[in-house]
């Protein structure tokens, strides 16, 4: 599996504290569990050829068993302490409005790889571009026709190295408030062996994403 490194926020110029680096360590990502009852519902190693890292798999895994027989699961089955251990590396967001989709959850692994937490942050608020009315589109799509994304984007560092990220996303129905959501992990992709011992790169959040591909998630409906 891939690992995850950053800088402390407190620290830009030192290694992470203990309790980041365990999050952020490929022995631990390898073993988080999302929190359901057995049996667990199987989920695909492999999505169109593509091998899932684990914290995405763990992910579609808890997104499927608080399903339930429902289409979706709605904002009232997000239980953030079934996520305990995924919650690092976790991104979950609520339309506020038809181009509005503001980060509610923003996981500690994300932030130090970001160097800053950016949770109120509208995701669609730093100015227009070319992909984006395709970009909400896409995420629009997924409880209309319930499935899943496996986005692939390029983001930069602070010295221009593009590093690809995945980024499993999954719907969540409204609750109460009648606002849908959305729910995923994010996590880089590297080979084993261009794996560094540490990860020392802060990503340029200034820029926008270069989106790579997209693979959608059968998740029983069929795919658009």
């Amino acid at each position: 599996m891939y690992e995850f490194w950053g800088k402390s926020l407190d620290d830009q110029t030192g290694l992470s504290p203990r309790w980041v680096s365990t999050y952020l360590n490929q022995r631990h990502v390898a073993q988080i569990q999302a929190r359901v009852p057995e049996p667990r519902p199987a989920v695909p190693h492999k999505v169109s050829g593509y091998s899932l890292t684990h914290p995405a798999r763990e992910m579609l895994c808890w997104w499927l068993s608080v399903r339930g027989d429902q289409h979706i699961p709605t904002a009232d089955d997000v239980d953030l302490r079934s996520l305990v251990e995924l919650t690092p590396y976790i991104r979950y967001m609520s339309w506020e409005g038809e181009e509005s989709l503001v980060i509610r959850v923003f996981g500690s692994a994300l932030c130090e790889a970001a160097g800053m937490d950016l949770r109120g942050i509208d995701l669609f608020s730093f100015g227009e571009y070319e992909s984006k009315q395709r970009d909400i589109a896409r995420l629009k799509l997924l409880p209309r026709h319930p499935c899943g994304v496996i986005a692939f984007w390029n983001i930069t560092d602070q010295n221009g190295m593009a590093h690809l990220l995945e980024m499993m996303t999954l719907p969540i129905g409204p609750g109460s408030d009648g606002k849908d959501r959305i729910i995923g992990t994010v996590m880089p992709i590297m080979k084993p062996e261009e794996m560094p011992e540490v990860w020392d790169k802060t990503m340029d959040m200034e820029k926008h994403l270069d989106f790579h591909d997209a693979l959608f998630v059968d998740v029983g409906h069929g795919i658009p």
